[in-house]
């Protein structure tokens, strides 16, 4: 069992989605304190990610059969996604993320900030760094872990540890390139991925 994510932790530190995006707008809006987002880069970064969740808003549908999977299941669980605004991955995942929790009255959804949390985060490193959005889905009773998921779809990760050392390509057209793929797959792979996760849990909650 992981300990670092405890009940104090969530009700002190974690936020609510809505309370996720009322943030994003404050530093888009010029508000927020934090250094990082004094410096310009990172500033623009997170106003292009408030738009991609905007228009992710707009045009996203829950696969059906994910829906129906999350229906029927009685486990009650917090899903804890570890993120941050300035994050382009977080910008078209994490929104999908929340709306697949809402299919389920059974499922409370929390985010905890990336660089606010560094204990947590260190416990889910990928490949020895930082990548988000991480999810951990923990047992709402006991807090314990049951799964954990991210950063990334598996193709697109598999894509960008293909590409982390190819010099041959700017870290621009990089992130261009996975941008592109997020909005032409339209959510559909990493809603495959979790209609396999429901289904484990199931089998594993019936053995």
């Amino acid at each position: 069992m992981n300990n670092t994510i405890t009940q104090k932790l969530l009700n002190e530190k974690s936020l609510s989605y809505e309370d996720y995006i009322k943030l994003t707008e404050e530093i888009v809006a010029g508000k927020s304190e934090d250094e990082i987002y004094k410096n310009e880069k990172m500033l623009n970064y997170t106003k292009d990610n408030l738009a991609r969740m905007n228009n992710i808003t707009s045009t996203l549908n829950i696969d059906k059969r994910l829906y129906n999977e999350l229906q029927q299941m009685q486990e009650k669980q917090i899903w804890v996604c570890i993120t941050e605004p300035w994050c382009g991955d977080a910008s078209q995942i994490v929104l999908v993320l929340y709306l697949i929790a809402s299919c389920s009255a059974n499922i409370e959804f929390r985010i905890l900030l990336r660089d606010a949390n560094e204990e947590v985060m260190n416990n889910y490193l990928t490949n020895g760094g930082k990548s988000i959005p991480k999810l951990i889905i923990l047992n709402s009773d006991t807090l314990e872990e049951i799964d954990r998921w991210g950063p990334r779809p598996a193709v697109v990760q598999k894509i960008v540890q293909e590409q982390k050392d190819d010099t041959s390509i700017s870290f621009g057209d990089k992130v261009r390139m996975i941008h592109s793929w997020y909005n032409e797959n339209q959510s559909k792979d990493l809603q495959e991925e979790f209609i396999t996760i429901v289904k484990a849990w199931k089998t594993n909650t019936n053995a």
